[in-house]
């Protein structure tokens, strides 16, 4: 039927003219439907990226501190070790290995010495024995002598098991009251490979 349209409405049927703002109305509605359907699935892709880009700093954050040592700060209620790691210098441009171990002072302490050992095998090899610390906001750091990193020197670095090294810390006060914690620190086997591939050393 020219210039008239069937429209349904509560299942019965009548014709209704066909005017000029019938038209303008149906032709708004659709731009309407089309700009929420384009609202809407913009929406979704900003969210959809947002989860992908949040799940993907999740994973990232779990490889952080590959290279480093793992272990479980041992504390006391005077002192908490807070670093025991290997890492390397440069001297006379060859590189070398050696140990930075941290702790934090959890009361106003002052300190006469602190010893630090490498008890790992049984007997102690002494690797810090510092007479005059130094404390900084509450922390000390200190540094072995460089080390060659080598097999021969550092063995446990270049074989193919995972290493477990144990610290022996003997801080004293200067009334002589020892604190001795024991901290254990544990390379996995890539953390090794990485320590050997990031400072060149080698076997």
């Amino acid at each position: 039927m020219k210039g008239r349209e069937r429209v349904t409405t509560s299942g019965n049927e009548r014709e209704r003219p066909r005017t000029s703002e019938n038209v303008a109305w149906i032709a708004t509605l659709k731009v309407f439907a089309a700009f929420t359907a384009f609202a809407a699935l913009t929406a979704f892709s900003a969210l959809s990226t947002g989860c992908s880009s949040n799940s993907r700093n999740s994973r990232s954050g779990t490889t952080s501190g590959a290279g480093k040592a793992t272990f479980a700060p041992v504390q006391n209620e005077r002192f908490a070790i807070t670093t025991a790691e290997l890492g390397a210098i440069l001297l006379d441009n060859q590189k070398y290995a050696r140990w930075t171990f941290g702790i934090k002072l959890k009361q106003p302490i002052q300190l006469r010495s602190i010893r630090i050992e490498d008890v790992t095998e049984g007997t102690s090899v002494l690797l810090v024995n510092d007479q005059a610390p130094q404390v900084e906001a509450g922390a000390w750091t200190g540094y072995t002598g460089a080390i060659e990193p080598t097999a021969s020197s550092l063995p446990w670095l270049f074989d193919n098991n995972p290493a477990k090294r144990t610290f022996r810390f003997t801080i004293t006060d200067l009334n002589g009251q020892d604190s001795v914690l024991e901290q254990t620190v544990t390379y996995a086997m890539k953390s090794k490979k990485d320590l050997i591939k990031w400072y060149g050393f080698s076997a």
